[in-house]
């Protein structure tokens, strides 16, 4: 999750930079616009026979998403060492035909066909564990349904509230079978096979893949004679924008779909098992039929991309599925062009910072890029370790030494840190009468700071 491709940033693919060029922008505004906390769903079809479907409705929630409470002295914890705990319930109803449709958003109509609920009471450490972007909790409801037009809503409850809120209305089709014109795609984390046994992990984040991540497509092929797939589908991944691929682009990524990666399911389910929720498949003479393509997305840069199959045969794409990549810990000031390169003030001088920041967005980009590549310590590799670590310091200076008066980065100890890195020791001295003082000792220097109030503002007094 930490091999990160820092040198493709996520400024110019995220809505949020299209919102701060219509105004002023700060770090500050930029954080409080991209500091939200995180939910997922996605709902897979696996076809059972020629008249039954299993549909499943997946979601997953970050720690930061849920309301953790500080545990009471008369709870049992499932450990001594956990502090803090989070009721969480899901309920999902499934509705025929299509959803009533308003100027504002699309309503739940129709018979309801399937209802079920999962609920689970997450437990945690410290109170750093519940803001966690990377601990979460996650489930699946699943039931069985006919070929036809559905439409099915969440609804949510948190923090041991009896109210529900209901999520989107998502529409959902389920297929004939044996009659599947159009490929059906699932993003897993990896697959395995034993014998006659086939499972993948569902990577459950919606419609995203992890940035630097590899993953592993699995793919639902349309009803084809089986004698006619060996080589017939070629897949591949493409930058794209708003959804549709841009033309210009090669392809980043491109392959013959071989018998080496094609398998007849005789029987599928999911099931959430431990902490994953697994796909499984068991295999034989008859089935219907899937492939699977290992991507190497560790290659790729931070952008939204376009999954294709074609049929080579009728030379047609015969599926489609927008993905975007997802940098969880992203430091914020990458999320636009403006303040990445107004953070550059403290390693370039002012002429070097207005050359920069000249010309039209495009020549700013390939100035910025251009900026970093000349310094990145492994060009050969789409990860800068030395851009990443530089504006990590920058979001660390802003949440440790910010005052009511000064952002973090702006202060005096936020500029060190910036410059030098954290310090090997830090000696903070309380003194009669006298200002509080923290020394910062470094290899081959050693920073002397000075409270100059009662509000976490520190100046450098010294400096050897």
């Amino acid at each position: 999750m930490h091999r990160i491709t820092g040198f493709l940033i996520a400024i110019l693919l995220f809505s949020v930079a299209d919102i701060n060029a219509q105004r002023q922008n700060s770090y500050k505004s930029l954080l409080r616009q991209i500091d939200q906390p995180s939910a997922f769903s996605d709902h897979v079809v696996l076809p059972q026979n020629d008249s039954t479907s299993v549909a499943a409705v997946l979601f997953r929630m970050e720690h930061d998403f849920l309301p953790f409470l500080k545990k009471r002295s008369n709870m049992d914890a499932p450990a001594d060492d956990l502090e803090y705990f989070a009721p969480v319930r899901i309920g999902l109803e499934v509705f025929e035909g299509e959803p009533r449709k308003s100027r504002r958003q699309s309503t739940p109509s129709g018979v309801s066909v399937f209802r079920d609920m999962w609920s689970d009471t997450v437990w945690v450490s410290t109170f750093e564990d519940t803001r966690s972007r990377f601990d979460h909790t996650q489930g699946v409801l699943s039931g069985s349904l006919s070929p036809g037009e559905y439409h099915y809503q969440i609804q949510l409850a948190r923090g041991g509230s009896e109210r529900e809120l209901p999520s989107q209305v998502r529409p959902i089709t389920v297929a004939n079978p044996s009659e599947l014109e159009k490929a059906d795609f699932m993003i897993t984390n990896s697959l395995e096979m034993s014998g006659n046994a086939i499972s993948a992990v569902m990577l459950n984040y919606g419609q995203n893949v992890l940035y630097g991540q590899d993953y592993t497509v699995l793919i639902r092929l349309p009803s084809a004679e089986a004698d006619d797939l060996e080589e017939r589908y070629e897949l591949s991944v493409q930058r794209s924008q708003d959804g549709e691929a841009i033309s210009s682009a090669e392809p980043h990524f491109k392959k013959m779909i071989g018998s080496e990666s094609l398998f007849l399911a005789s029987e599928s389910s999911i099931s959430k098992q431990g902490e994953k929720i697994s796909l499984q498949f068991q295999t034989g003479e008859n089935g219907f039929r899937y492939a699977f393509v290992n991507i190497p997305n560790v290659e790729f840069e931070n952008a939204e991309y376009k999954i294709e199959l074609k049929d080579l045969t009728q030379d047609q794409v015969v599926g489609e599925k927008t993905i975007q990549s997802r940098w969880i810990d992203m430091p914020v000031s990458l999320y636009n062009l403006d303040i990445a390169i107004e953070m550059l003030k403290f390693i370039v001088s002012d002429r070097e910072l207005r050359n920069l920041s000249s010309g039209s967005k495009t020549e700013q980009e390939r100035k910025f890029r251009e900026f970093w590549a000349e310094r990145d310590p492994t060009p050969d590799t789409e990860y800068n370790e030395l851009m990443a670590e530089y504006y990590q310091r920058i979001d660390y200076a802003y949440q440790n030494f910010s005052s009511l008066q000064v952002p973090g980065y702006e202060s005096d100890r936020g500029r060190a840190y910036i410059l030098y890195g954290p310090p090997d020791n830090i000696d903070r001295r309380l003194l009669p009468n006298q200002p509080t003082r923290e020394i910062w000792e470094y290899p081959n220097r050693e920073l002397i700071f000075e409270a100059t109030s009662g509000l976490g503002d520190f100046k450098l007094v010294s400096e050897s």
